[in-house]
């Protein structure tokens, strides 16, 4: 399915950035599925507010991709690498208010910590993609 919607992908510079947007959303819900199905810790308020303007940025990102639209590379950069500074400012950095929760606060396992850093590397990742493909258009 994912290849038929890659082959329907307007210019195809574009067809990195949704496969990449694809996967990071993918990504975002295993780690969301994780809080759910295996951590103790109730999430906060500010911390669930946030993930889901995440959510809900890497979905229009992957639109903007599938559409071929001039910004689609601008937003993913801004996406990606947004979700790598959420990660680190939400999980790694010391609790700093609502929309903290770090991990070394609360009970996780090494599961855990890969479901957090690997949407952290690949929001990072994400985002050098995108910029390059920015680049690649001036």
């Amino acid at each position: 399915m994912a290849q038929g919607i890659l082959s329907r992908v307007s210019p195809r510079r574009s067809r990195p950035l949704v496969a990449g947007s694809a996967l990071l959303l993918a990504i975002l819900l295993a780690h969301a599925l994780d809080h759910a199905l295996r951590q103790e810790a109730l999430v906060p308020g500010g911390v669930s507010a946030v993930a889901a303007a995440g959510f809900v940025a890497v979905a229009v990102a992957l639109g903007l991709a599938i559409a071929g639209h001039r910004l689609d590379a601008a937003a993913t950069a801004v996406v990606g690498f947004g979700t790598t500074v959420g990660f680190l400012a939400i999980h790694v950095a010391p609790d700093w208010g609502p929309f903290s929760q770090p991990y070394s606060d609360i009970p996780v396992d090494d599961v855990s910590w890969v479901a957090m850093f690997v949407p952290l590397v690949a929001g990072a990742v994400l985002g050098g993609l995108a910029l390059s493909r920015l680049r690649d258009t001036e």
